[in-house]
């Protein structure tokens, strides 16, 4: 385990988890936990990892950002203010477009910029006692930087919902409107997100890959005969790799496929 000071890294059997570790905070994020998540991002996505957990220590996983932090930025020179905000921005980009497979499992709060870390990644998983919300608008400000994440998973209507209301949800709304993907047992979440991993893992990390990218493309897309070219071109082009030809052996052969190895 590496611990730095806002931020637990553990690496296990190709798995990076990182763990936001404010719990006095409730893992709040302010400038100096932003920047030890980024550079552990960057380090994961050049590293072994296939697959990457996010959760927090104690009884939040993120209450979203350091109301303290905020106010101090808002004092600040525009320049500054303007910097920091851009440093969240760049941080749920980094991890949206992160290479790999990513989980995130909420528990206790999970709020603000908390909801932008398990908007932008690929899967989510809370557990049942989770609450959820956006209370921006309740302190002056919007939740303008998370907004691409999560309309994309809750869509425009529930957004507006949510977004003016600064209503409170627990996980079974969360799960009803798509922005969690399963309910877990509060004492089971972890294991449920490693279960989870697991299975990820079973498949080609070439095509994860590919199939990641592959949604970021087709979502932004209209059907047309371009499309249409581009994805079977897509096809093509992964269907004589390596890891794809692989794939295809050990299914004839009735066997699991080398990558496991």
């Amino acid at each position: 385990m590496m611990a730095t000071e806002y931020i637990l890294v553990t690496k296990t059997n190709a798995i990076t988890t990182i763990t936001l570790n404010r719990p006095d905070k409730r893992n709040a994020m302010h400038g100096p936990l932003i920047s030890e998540l980024s550079t552990a991002l960057q380090n994961a996505a050049e590293d072994e990892t296939r697959l990457l957990i996010i959760n927090g220590n104690g009884d939040n996983f993120c209450a979203g950002g350091d109301i303290a932090w905020m106010q101090k930025m808002a004092e600040s020179s525009k320049k500054e203010n303007e910097a920091d905000a851009q440093f969240l921005a760049q941080l749920l980009y980094q991890l949206y477009c992160f290479p790999k497979p990513t989980i995130v499992l909420a528990h206790g709060s999970t709020l603000g910029g908390g909801l932008g870390l398990l908007a932008a990644a690929d899967i989510a998983i809370a557990a049942k006692s989770a609450i959820f919300g956006l209370p921006e608008v309740k302190i002056g400000i919007t939740p303008s930087m998370i907004s691409p994440y999560l309309i994309a998973a809750i869509g425009e209507r529930n957004a507006h919902y949510y977004f003016l209301t600064g209503e409170r949800f627990g996980a079974d709304v969360a799960y009803r409107i798509g922005l969690i993907h399963q309910v877990a047992e509060n004492e089971t979440l972890l294991s449920e997100g490693m279960t989870l991993a697991q299975t990820v893992l079973e498949n080609s990390p070439n095509a994860l890959r590919a199939a990641k990218h592959l949604i970021r493309f087709v979502n932004h897309e209209k059907i047309s005969a371009q499309l249409v070219q581009r994805t079977a071109q897509h096809l093509a082009e992964l269907r004589v790799t390596e890891e794809a030809q692989e794939g295809l052996k050990a299914f004839l052969e009735k066997r699991k496929p080398r990558w496991y190895d």
